[in-house]
């Protein structure tokens, strides 16, 4: 995964295995916390952040007491204190001129150590599809903070792209009246070039690697189907065969293709072991399941579910078989999981145009994480 480099940061002393609240827990109760600096800039911004991810809550009577000092050569060193005790249970300290970034690692230790899992999204960059300028196009934001950046223009407009893991190219596909076509955008160079090796219309890219794509491709004859495009080798090689495939992602393992089809009718989910060539159906309940996409461990499936005239997020395990509905909040989709696994990006209109959301792999919260009075489509972080 594609990650800044510049503020050095290392435990200096860690109570082992004290985790203050279980995040598993369905009736877990948020920590709450206070936030003092010297360096006023260092605490607006880890406040910023800390706000938006439900396992912390700012108050004036916490459970947990945060201080952040200052001392020589750009160095900071964070004290993390129970009410009721005088040791702190966690000292960190970095170093680094820059403050934004020196901020993005407290911040993900601190979440890391309060709800014991491994997070690092802070720092990185949110890339999505909005009609901030009238049509759909391809903008980036440092995630919960920074200025928003146009990255990619649209002449007509953008449905659809995809960000390589690496972050060195994005994907997409543009509608210019007639036909959708495929286009690889260098993030590096800025250079944007072609890919068309067929006439047709292209859908839904996925990156397998920086440089092979998964694409939904109609030829215009007959229905879509899935296949594998190498950017380097330029070749173009069909892998499904359903007439009704829009969108293909490969597994972390890479030995399996999950990918929504409308053969049996209404859009579901399918899996398919490229190794035999096997293809069925998983055994979701409902009649239209749709936008998945697979943790990074393999073990989840996060998808949309149509239910009356709305969409809810749902979490699928591969190894129980059992669904579980996580969030239930406007129309609810294009659900995508953060690099650590941890947590789940997804658009609402909940509040009347959609914005952009998270939430974790439980469902046990959700907060707004960008409105630009605008509809945005979720897109990858990286």
């Amino acid at each position: 995964m594609m990650m800044w480099l510049g503020a050095a940061l290392f435990i200096v002393s860690a109570e082992t295995g004290k985790i203050i609240i279980d995040i598993t827990s369905p009736s877990y109760k948020p920590v709450k916390i206070s936030i003092e600096s010297e360096d006023k800039k260092i605490e607006e911004v880890i406040r910023k952040k800390l706000s938006i991810i439900g396992y912390v809550e700012l108050s004036d009577k916490p459970d947990v007491k945060i201080s952040i000092r200052t001392s020589s050569d750009d160095e900071f060193v964070l004290q993390a204190t129970m009410n009721e005790e005088k040791s702190p249970f966690l000292i960190l300290k970095a170093r680094g001129k820059d403050k934004e970034k020196v901020a993005n690692e407290l911040s993900n230790h601190l979440i890391s150590k309060i709800a014991g899992v491994k997070t690092d999204i802070f720092g990185r960059t949110l890339y999505f599809l909005s009609n901030l300028e009238g049509k759909k196009e391809i903008f980036s934001v440092n995630f919960i903070s920074g200025k928003i950046k146009k990255v990619v223009s649209a002449k007509s407009f953008i449905p659809s792209f995809s960000v390589s893991d690496d972050g060195s190219k994005i994907a997409f596909t543009h509608y210019d009246g007639k036909n959708y076509s495929l286009y690889i955008l260098d993030t590096a160079s800025r250079k944007i070039y072609s890919t068309t090796l067929k006439t047709g219309n292209f859908l839904f890219p996925t990156f397998v690697n920086e440089s092979i794509l998964i694409v939904p491709w109609n030829s215009g004859e007959g229905g879509s189907n899935l296949y594998v495009l190498n950017l380097n080798l330029k070749k173009f090689q069909k892998i499904s065969s359903g007439n009704s495939d829009v969108l293909g992602k490969t597994t972390p393992d890479g030995k399996k293709i999950i990918f929504v089809s409308g053969r049996e009718g209404l859009p579901q989910i399918f899996i398919k072991d490229i190794g035999t060539g096997e293809e069925k159906k998983i055994p979701l309940s409902g009649r239209y399941n749709s936008s998945p996409d697979i943790s990074p461990d393999g073990k989840d499936m996060v998808f949309t579910k149509l239910e009356g005239n709305k969409f809810n997020i749902y979490i699928y395990n591969f190894e129980t078989g059992q669904e579980k509905k996580i969030i239930d909040f406007g129309s609810s989709e294009n659900p995508t999981w953060t690099p650590d696994g941890n947590f789940i990006i997804f658009s609402s209109n909940a509040d009347g145009d959609y914005d952009l959301y998270i939430t974790d792999k439980f469902g046990s919260f959700r907060r707004k994480i960008l409105d630009t009075k605008k509809d945005e489509i979720v897109g990858f972080i990286r």
